[in-house]
């Protein structure tokens, strides 16, 4: 199927943000919620799947993409849920299918707990509702660790690669190209803002699962070591309509590293769970 998305803005708390949407406008909407220091494009392949069925809205959050950067800096978990509040009821969308991944994943939960009327289905990828003490000080380490600029794009490929082992190559440069930008120096610099690391917050979404009524899935690849599969199954039972699935081959990074078993994971959820497509 040829691929058919727009790119577009919309003006949230006086900062632009950008999304991309695939799909037919009168089908069941999908928003899809990425990572830290991803952005919508870690999507595109999902959503090219997915767009015969599904209107997808996949938004750059705040600090990420190409939408703007909080000054000073603002990201706790309020300010992007209020942010995916704001898409949502901006785009006057009644109801909607949220998946997020990692800390989008949290986010996604955190709005289909406070909105369990708008939200008819819900899939949570690879992060523990409380993340532990340790995700904190890796990504205090990261934003020590990691480069200002790149000399090229295969460099960040290779960074890329330390947490996608099983990623296709041609995958990583696509996603590489993506987030980031020349300098004008010869170099290559990041899209997202580094303060996102530094002020990653300290969720605990635990006391809030059991308001959240749609089906939920809870998914993790089965290497990772973000989210142990106890505590994935803890939370999927913890929500009234929660089930669990593990991708194989996959480490944290699921939908990367495994995007063929990804995609028919979720598929087969919102097709015989949800009834949706």
């Amino acid at each position: 199927m040829k691929e058919i998305v727009t790119d577009k803005f919309v003006a949230i708390s006086d900062r632009r943000f950008h999304y991309r949407e695939w799909g037919d406008a009168a089908g069941p909407t999908l928003v899809l919620v990425h990572g830290i220091g991803d952005d919508s494009h870690v999507w595109d392949d999902f959503s090219q799947g997915a767009a015969a069925r599904f209107r997808i809205i996949a938004p750059d959050q705040r600090g990420h993409g190409t939408s703007d950067w909080a000054r000073p800096p603002a990201y706790r978990c309020e300010d992007y849920v209020s942010d995916l509040e704001q898409l949502i009821a901006g785009l006057e969308l009644p109801e909607v299918i949220l998946m997020g991944h990692s800390m989008g994943a949290l986010h996604a939960t955190c709005y289909a707990a406070r909105h369990p009327d708008r939200v008819i289905a819900l899939i949570h990828a690879d992060i523990e509702p409380r993340p532990p003490d340790w995700n904190k000080k890796y990504l205090d380490n990261l934003y020590e660790r990691l480069p200002r600029d790149y000399h090229c794009i295969g460099a960040y490929v290779e960074e890329l690669r330390k947490n996608s082992p099983y990623a296709e190559e041609d995958l990583l440069c696509r996603l590489a190209g993506h987030a980031l930008k020349e300098t004008g120096q010869g170099n290559w610099r990041l899209r997202y803002d580094r303060e996102v690391l530094r002020h990653f917050d300290r969720y605990d979404l635990r006391p809030r699962l059991q308001e959240i009524r749609c089906p939920a899935l809870i998914i993790r690849g089965i290497e990772s070591r973000v989210m142990s599969a106890d505590k994935a199954r803890e939370m999927s039972a913890a929500i009234p309509q929660g089930s669990f699935a593990e991708i194989q081959r996959a480490t944290h990074p699921l939908h990367t590293d495994n995007p063929e078993e990804f995609q028919r994971v979720v598929m087969a959820f919102l097709s015989v769970r949800s009834n949706l497509s």
